[in-house]
């Protein structure tokens, strides 16, 4: 089944239509699954604050990575307890995700030749579409 999306940030489609695509693996290796969020503990609530203050640190000496980005956000996440708030910094976390994986698709590079590679899951399952073995970009003509 599908349904229309209407997508206004470039990058965004192609990010939700590949999230959809692991999570039906997923699904059709574990089932639906239902967990505690194991959130909110004090050593996170540190671990937020540290990450926010690297962050702002980068940033402001001009060395801002994108690692840095995504580890304030996860840790921000996984120091909340309220779920309304939790729910809020995980959207911002598969934002920041969904911006860094765009600046890699933007890059253009004359060091390699972009080859074809099957897209792997996180057990080593192929995704069903290829990618550039090594700069990571998605190829044309890719089967979703």
């Amino acid at each position: 089944m599908t349904y229309p999306a209407i997508f206004a940030t470039p990058g965004v489609k192609s990010f939700a239509e590949e999230i959809d695509t692991e999570r039906q693996r997923q699904l059709a290796k574990f089932g639906e699954q239902h967990h505690p969020d194991g959130t909110g503990l004090p050593v996170y609530q540190h671990s937020a604050r540290r990450y926010r203050d690297h962050a702002d640190r980068a940033a402001a000496s001009g060395h801002l990575a994108w690692r840095d980005v995504l580890m304030e956000e996860v840790y921000e996440a996984l120091a909340e307890d309220d779920p309304a708030k939790l729910r809020t910094e995980l959207l911002q976390v598969a934002a920041v995700c969904a911006a860094w994986i765009a600046d890699i698709d933007s890059r253009t590079s004359a060091d390699h030749v972009c080859n074809s590679v099957m897209a792997l899951g996180e057990m080593n399952e192929p995704l069903g579409y290829l990618i550039c073995g090594v700069c990571g970009t998605p190829k044309g003509g890719a089967q979703r």
